[in-house]
């Protein structure tokens, strides 16, 4: 899938230069590279993204997801369902996986 091909680029980008990001700063970045999605599509987008990443290794996607807080409690927990991983209930539990792990990308991707 080309789109979620384009986002992962995006977001290892990101991760070396150590920044969350969000929807709207990725269809700046990506142009016509990133067609306007539903969240739904969104969601399947970011799976595809993390399907080939390792199991040891945290999610490109939680870059996303620190990045757009609104986009994380309302439908980041599908993306973590469909990639078979557990995903606190709690907004506030959520919210700290994902500030974690986005640090743990950071840290991964810092000389990548």
């Amino acid at each position: 899938m080309p789109t979620a091909a384009a986002v992962r680029g995006a977001l290892k980008k990101a991760a070396r230069e150590r920044t969350s990001t969000s929807w709207s700063r990725l269809e700046h970045q990506l142009g016509s590279a990133l067609p306007s999605l539903n969240n739904s599509e969104r969601v399947q987008v970011l799976v595809q993204v993390d399907r080939s990443t390792a199991d040891d290794e945290p999610l490109l996607s939680f870059l996303l997801a620190a990045g757009d807080p609104h986009f994380a409690y309302q439908h980041y927990r599908h993306v973590l369902t469909a990639l078979g991983l557990d995903a606190p209930d709690d907004d506030e539990d959520l919210r700290d996986v994902v500030e974690a792990d986005a640090a743990q990308v950071f840290t991964d991707w810092r000389s990548r």
